[in-house]
């Protein structure tokens, strides 16, 4: 009799010990797949944001759809093969990947696929992918499916970062000249009439500030850094014989380059004091002078989009700049979903 019931608790012993044991398998498992899914997860939610920045920065006018998908695409596959697993490369008709291209709404903050309006301004990137979980065959587990979306969106740019702005102010009215021109333009200063450059002072622009900070875009280590600037603000610009700072610095670093520029109104009862009204991205072709006349000839770059050195970032643009010159204003670009 005692052998019986010794048998038998070793039996149920057993049991429970293989109930248990399952449990704590199942248990860890758990904590495995959680712990995997949520990495994963994460991972992927970073290439699908980074995919949806790179192609909307290509994304500049209606024909730059494909460009801008494929690009989309590249940075997806680049950040995906280094994440995952046994990973095949993506394209575009694949069903776990989409790509769109459409409008986004900054007010009602929705994205519309329309790939044929003229106000395409967004990019929305989509990608599911199956990790197969731990245990899956003991749990009959298939598959664990994750799916991440982003879209980002360019705008007109309403904000400047610290060390970006290029001292070199334009007059809105330049904007009308450019559409008429091929996008160039011909700054001349004669005497004391000038296409304000600038030290985005608020007290007492000169020139010495203008060299200081023309020295930071040759070497920061030794110029001082622009501030920031946004739409709205209001700053001081100085009407002094400017233009002989840029005639005595080396031109290869200004010639050919581009850079970011405040596009500015005269404060009613000019006092030198100016309204930032939007940015715009210039390349200085030529400074040089004729006779007295100091002339900065440049090309405006329509929708230039600067990101990096400018750190442009979208806010309250585009002030009262008149609707058809706002093509000609700089853009930035960022998440929004």
């Amino acid at each position: 009799m005692f052998n019986i019931i010794n048998r038998n608790e070793r039996g149920l012993a057993v049991a429970f010990f293989a109930i248990l044991l399952t449990s704590i398998l199942g248990l860890g498992s758990l904590v495995i797949d959680v712990s995997q899914s949520y990495s994963l997860r994460t991972r992927i939610k970073n290439a699908v944001d980074f995919a949806s920045i790179a192609g909307v920065s290509q994304l500049s006018n209606s024909t730059d759809i494909n460009n801008a998908k494929n690009t989309a695409l590249q940075y997806l596959n680049d950040n995906l093969s280094m994440l995952l697993p046994s990973y095949s490369t993506l394209t575009l008709d694949n069903p776990d990947v989409s790509i769109q291209v459409g409008s986004y709404d900054f007010n009602g903050m929705t994205f519309v696929e329309n790939e044929v309006s003229p106000s395409t301004n967004a990019i929305r990137v989509y990608y599911s992918y199956k990790s197969v979980p731990f245990l899956a065959i003991v749990f009959m587990i298939d598959n664990i499916q994750i799916s991440e979306s982003a879209v980002a969106a360019k705008q007109i740019a309403g904000n400047m970062a610290p060390g970006g702005g290029f001292p070199l102010a334009l007059n809105s009215s330049l904007l009308s000249i450019a559409n008429n021109n091929n996008n160039m333009i011909d700054l001349v200063q004669s005497g004391i009439a000038n296409s304000y450059f600038t030290s985005f002072n608020s007290d007492n622009a000169n020139a010495s500030d203008i060299k200081e900070i023309i020295d930071y875009f040759q070497n920061q280590s030794i110029g001082v850094s622009p501030p920031a600037l946004m739409v709205g603000e209001h700053f001081q610009i100085s009407n002094g014989n400017l233009t002989s700072v840029y005639n005595q610095l080396d031109s290869t670093y200004f010639e050919g380059k581009t850079f970011v520029s405040p596009i500015i109104t005269l404060d009613q009862g000019f006092t030198n004091n100016v309204t930032v009204q939007g940015f715009v991205g210039i390349t200085i072709d030529d400074v040089y002078k004729i006779g007295n006349d100091y002339h900065i000839a440049a090309t405006v770059i329509p929708k230039y989009i600067d990101n990096m050195w400018s750190g442009l970032t979208v806010g309250a643009g585009p002030g009262n700049i008149v609707l058809d010159d706002q093509a000609l204003l700089a853009t930035s670009f960022g998440l929004v979903q």
